[in-house]
């Protein structure tokens, strides 16, 4: 029978947060295809291992843990993008050779809709759907810098690599994995494998709807956006019914206790995991002025935004 192939991919640090965007895809699938994930696991304790699997298993899913600590890529990392982003270049060659597609996904997300959904869109030919990223998008001064840096010129759309559906049949007959993993190890990029698959995948990849990977530059609506309207449609339809909630970037909810529309997600999927009971919040490493009362902030001036638009 056909499954449903999702694969996540954490260290240690981040398993419950992985836990979390797994129990948010099972509490909302409604389709008939039973779910398994690739878990790749980048030194992930036996114990947080089990956490992740009962998760999993008490929602009816099914889950493959495949270890990648001895994996080596060279590339750069920098700030709250570690070793573990760099595994999804590894899919096509780690999973099983009989699963012909999957769903990637970052462990800072939750998904709000029935993962099948997204399963089922066809991908026109192409060997990877992904969304547009508003925040490069709208951005003049990004658009300047990824034309500088990987050709992208002005007019053509950039993806943020955080959902991605991927063709592994063509992955493989093509060895997209190997040519991104090369242009990354040379290019010491801003935005390290998402800009690599970017320059890779240029002309070659299936726009998805931006309400499966909704991040801060669309919920928290800001001026870069506001002020172009073909962003600003796209951004408030996608706010209509967000899919996918995806905290990109420095803020992450777990950071700080519950308040608000900022994390409220989050801690609503956590209480389903076997995680429910971790001592929260869990503030990163570099907290130097991070604010949640600033995010809840800007979420309600979306929210103004969006009723006078």
């Amino acid at each position: 029978m056909e499954e449903i192939s999702i694969v996540l991919a954490s260290d240690d640090n981040y398993a419950q947060h992985g836990a979390v965007a797994c129990a948010s895809i099972l509490v909302n699938h409604k389709g008939e295809l039973p779910i398994h994930f690739y878990y790749f696991d980048d030194g992930i304790s036996e114990e947080k291992q089990a956490g992740i699997a009962a998760t999993v298993t008490e929602r009816k899913g099914a889950i493959t843990f495949i270890p990648t600590v001895q994996r080596e890529i060279q590339a750069h990392t920098s700030g709250h993008v570690n070793r573990a982003a760099y595994l999804r270049l590894l899919i096509p060659e780690l999973v099983p050779g009989n699963v012909d597609r999957v769903i990637y996904l970052d462990t800072d997300l939750v998904v709000l809709d029935d993962i099948q959904e997204l399963w089922d869109m066809d991908l026109g030919g192409k060997p990877l759907g992904a969304v547009p990223d508003l925040g490069i998008l709208a951005s003049s001064r990004m658009r300047r810098q990824k034309e500088e840096t990987l050709g992208i010129k002005e007019g053509k759309l950039y993806f943020n690599s955080g959902v991605m559906v991927m063709d592994l049949k063509a992955w493989r007959e093509n060895q997209y994995g190997p040519q991104v993993i090369r242009c990354v190890e040379k290019g010491n990029f801003r935005h390290h494998d998402q800009d690599g698959l970017n320059k890779v995948f240029q002309d070659n990849w299936q726009p998805l709807p931006l309400r499966w990977n909704v991040i801060p530059p669309v919920f928290t609506l800001p001026v870069k956006v506001l002020k172009k309207s073909r962003w600003r449609n796209l951004a408030l339809e996608a706010l209509e019914h967000p899919a996918v909630f995806h905290w990109a970037g420095r803020y992450k909810p777990w950071e700080f206790a519950p308040k608000g529309h900022f994390n409220e997600k989050y801690y609503t999927y956590l209480a389903q995991t076997a995680f429910a009971g971790a001592r929260m919040p869990q503030p990163g490493t570099d907290m130097r002025g991070k604010s949640v009362t600033r995010q809840e902030l800007r979420l309600k001036l979306a929210e103004l935004w969006k009723k006078l638009f």
